[in-house]
């Protein structure tokens, strides 16, 4: 017999986050399009953290400080979700975040939704990087690969790009 993976390995940043009753049917069992919600409540926490990480924290301005520490943004421009086991209302749930590899001008990140040691959801996003004042899409910024790499406990993979 295999020995069970702690879903919970090689993550630095896990957040809590409790279901709400408005985020499940007349079943007590949560929608699937929460789950990218409950991604996005992750992100967000990673960010706040990396950007912690990387310079003196500025309680004021701590995620609009994002785009003007790193040079750049992000959006999504993929998603796949991996449905293993249903939350329910009221549920106590983690939420693990790591980026795990980088393109040139495209990073992903990884997202496990877990109750206790269950793994309930396994979510890849991909974000493609852009320059805010163009809205064009650019090279991720090599301070934000940089503050990554320094922030996570397994490094990203970095896609070989030709120049």
């Amino acid at each position: 017999m295999t020995e069970q993976k702690n879903p919970r390995d090689g993550f630095r940043l896990i957040t809590p986050l409790r279901v709400r009753y408005a985020e499940c049917d007349l079943q007590g069992i949560v929608f699937n399009a929460h789950y990218l919600a409950f991604a996005d409540v992750g992100m967000t926490e990673y960010m706040r953290a990396l950007v912690a990480a990387d310079r003196p924290r500025d309680e004021n301005d701590m995620l609009g400080s994002f785009t003007r520490h790193f040079g750049g943004d992000n959006w999504v421009r993929h998603a796949d979700v991996d449905y293993r086991a249903s939350a329910k209302a009221d549920d106590l749930l983690d939420i693990a975040v790591r980026i795990t590899r980088f393109g040139r001008t495209s990073y992903t990140l990884l997202v496990h939704i877990l109750r206790g040691e269950e793994l309930l959801n396994v979510i890849k996003l991909t974000y493609v990087w852009f320059d805010p004042a163009t809205e064009q899409v650019a090279p991720v910024s090599a301070k934000f690969i940089e503050a990554v790499s320094e922030f996570e406990n397994i490094k990203p993979e970095r896609a070989v790009v030709n120049a």
